[in-house]
């Protein structure tokens, strides 16, 4: 189930996301000419893998970013965001995609969107050297609690093939 934020933001995380909006334009859009960037981003348990993919023109390029240093910005801002977003139901999400176009747009006022994924194993971002290790999983379960019935069945079974009891509202 991937949400759009169009609709659920508050004021706080409306802030949060044109802060993050802001951080990539200013350190990824340097030179003119693109479509849209786009920051992927999978969160799990201790595990921050960020990936910055920018379009100009037909061709994509995809560009890492260092998740080492907890304390940069958008390691901030991402688990803000996650922060905001948990509620008791459905946890909160395990991979978000932000979205900034400028296609058919003025520079100066780009097109900022966020789509969150709730349920769906999240991709890993094309620099990824390893999966999700199943503890980071249980991990995520234990900090952003879930209905049981709003577990994923993959992620149950990931769990359970691991070893691990998996953490139930």
């Amino acid at each position: 189930m991937a949400v759009r934020t169009d609709r659920l933001q508050s004021p706080r995380q409306r802030k949060t996301i044109d802060r993050l909006a802001r951080w990539l334009t200013r350190t990824h859009g340097a030179d003119p000419g693109w479509d849209a960037l786009v920051l992927d981003v999978l969160s799990v348990g201790r595990d921050l893998r960020l990936q910055v993919r920018e379009v100009r023109g037909g061709t994509t390029s995809c560009h890492p970013v260092d998740a080492a240093g907890r304390r940069g910005a958008p390691q901030r801002l991402v688990r803000a965001l996650q922060d905001d977003y948990a509620d008791l139901v459905d946890g909160s999400w395990l991979s978000a995609t932000l979205l900034v176009t400028v296609s058919e747009r003025r520079w100066d006022r780009p097109g900022v969107e966020l789509v969150l994924n709730y349920t769906d194993e999240p991709r890993l971002p094309a620099h990824a050297p390893h999966p999700v290790a199943a503890e980071d999983w249980r991990r995520h379960l234990l900090r952003y609690r879930r209905m049981d019935r709003r577990i994923p069945g993959w992620l149950r079974q990931r769990l359970t093939e691991a070893g691990l009891e998996v953490p139930e509202r």
